[in-house]
C-alpha cells in the first residue's frame, strides 16, 4: 500500500478525516486485533515551537492518535530526541496537559537491547534498539519529510532511527568510519528491527534548505502512507526530485529489492495526487561520521539545553 494524500492544512478534523479514509479503504483495522496497544514514533529532533518544519506537527500526530483512541486501541507516543525528551517536546509542542487527559501514555526510549546485526560488517555486527518497543503490540511511524544533511533526506527509514535510545545512535554514526552506504545498511536493518506496521508522514509542511533542523519551510502539501518505509522513501525523494541512486539509502539496495520498491510505486507516480515539488532545495552534504570537535560541541549542547532549555 502507497497512497498520497494532497493537504495543505493542518486542520484536526481535516487530517483525521483523510487519513481515516485511507484506513478504513485498505482495511487496516480489520488488520489488528481489538484493543491492541499502538504505540506512535513521531520525529522530535528536539523540543522546538509549533512552527518548527523539522519536526512532526502537533495537530498531525495528535489527529491520528485521536483516530486510534477512537476506535479503542490504546495510544501512546514514544522518541528519544537528540536533545531532550519525549516530555519535553510535547509540552513544548503545548499538547502534553491533553495527551495525558485523553489517557496517551508519554514513552521515553531509554533503554538499549542488543540484537544481532549485519554479519557482513564488523563494527555493525551488532546493534541495539530500545527496549521500550517490545512493551506495545504495534508500532507506527509518523515522520517527518525533510532534507538531511548527512543522508540527503529523511523519511521513514531515518526516523525509525529514531528508536535507538540515547547516544548510542551517536556512536553509530562513527562506527561506519565516514561511508554513507555503509551507514545506511544499518539504518536499514534498524528499520526491519523495529517493525513498524504503517508509516504515515508529515508533508504537509516539508522542511528544505538544511537538516535535520535548522531548516525552512516548504508547502510540500501531502501526507503520504505507507506500510512499506522504502515505497514512502521512494515516493518522496522522487517528489523532492532526488537522484535516488546518488543517496546513501537506494544505494545501500541490492539492485534486486531497489527495482522491486520503483515496480511496486509505479501506481502511486502516476496518480493525480503524484507531482515534483517546485522550488524544494536540497541541503549541503555533511560527512557521517561526527569529528571530535563535532562531539565534543555535541556534548556540550546537551548539557546546555538541560540546564537552559536552549541550544
Amino acid at each position: 500500500m502507497i497512497n498520497i494524500v494532497p493537504i495543505d492544512t493542518y486542520d484536526r478534523n481535516l487530517i483525521s478525516s483523510e487519513i481515516l479514509t485511507q484506513l478504513e479503504q485498505c482495511d487496516f483495522f480489520g488488520r489488528i486485533p481489538e484493543k491492541s496497544s499502538i504505540l506512535l514514533k513521531p520525529n522530535f529532533v528536539m523540543p522546538s515551537p509549533v512552527g518548527d518544519s523539522s519536526c512532526t506537527q502537533p495537530n498531525f500526530y495528535m489527529a491520528i492518535a485521536q483516530i486510534f483512541l477512537d476506535k479503542g486501541f490504546k495510544v501512546g507516543i514514544g522518541e528519544s530526541p537528540a536533545f531532550g525528551s519525549c516530555k519535553k517536546a510535547l509540552k513544548t509542542h503545548g499538547v502534553y496537559d491533553e495527551a495525558i487527559e485523553k489517557g496517551i501514555e508519554v514513552v521515553e526510549f531509554s533503554n538499549n537491547q542488543d540484537y544481532p546485526g549485519l554479519k557482513h560488517q564488523g563494527p555493525y555486527s551488532t546493534l541495539s534498539i530500545c527496549k521500550e518497543l517490545k512493551e506495545w503490540d504495534f508500532l507506527i511511524n509518523l515522520p517527518k519529510l525533510k532534507v538531511h544533511q548527512q543522508m540527503h533526506f529523511t523519511g521513514a527509514c531515518k526516523n525509525l532511527y529514531g528508536c535507538v535510545a540515547g547516544k548510542k545512535k551517536i556512536l553509530l554514526h562513527n562506527l561506519c568510519k565516514n561511508e554513507p552506504v555503509k551507514f545506511a545498511e544499518m539504518i536499514l536493518a534498524n528499520a526491519r528491527k523495529a517493525q513498524a506496521i504503517l508509516h504515515i508522514a508529515d508533508g504537509i509542511e516539508a522542511m528544505h534548505i538544511k537538516g535535520p533542523r535548522g531548516g525552512e519551510s516548504h508547502p510540500f502539501g501531502k501526507i503520504i502512507i505507507s506500510d512499506n518505509p522504502l515505497q514512502l522513501d521512494y515516493v518522496f525523494a522522487t517528489m523532492a526530485n532526488y537522484k535516488l541512486k546518488e543517496t546513501p539509502l537506494f544505494a545501500a539496495l541490492p539492485d534486486e529489492i531497489f527495482r522491486d520498491i520503483e515496480k511496486s510505486c509505479d501506481e502511486a507516480l502516476s496518480s493525480p495526487n503524484f507531482s515534483h515539488a517546485e522550488n524544494f532545495i536540497h541541503s549541503y552534504i555533511n560527512d557521517i561520521s561526527f569529528s571530535p570537535p563535532k562531539l565534543i560541541r555535541s556534548a556540550f549542547r546537551s548539557m546546555k539545553f538541560k540546564l537552559s532549555g536552549k541550544i
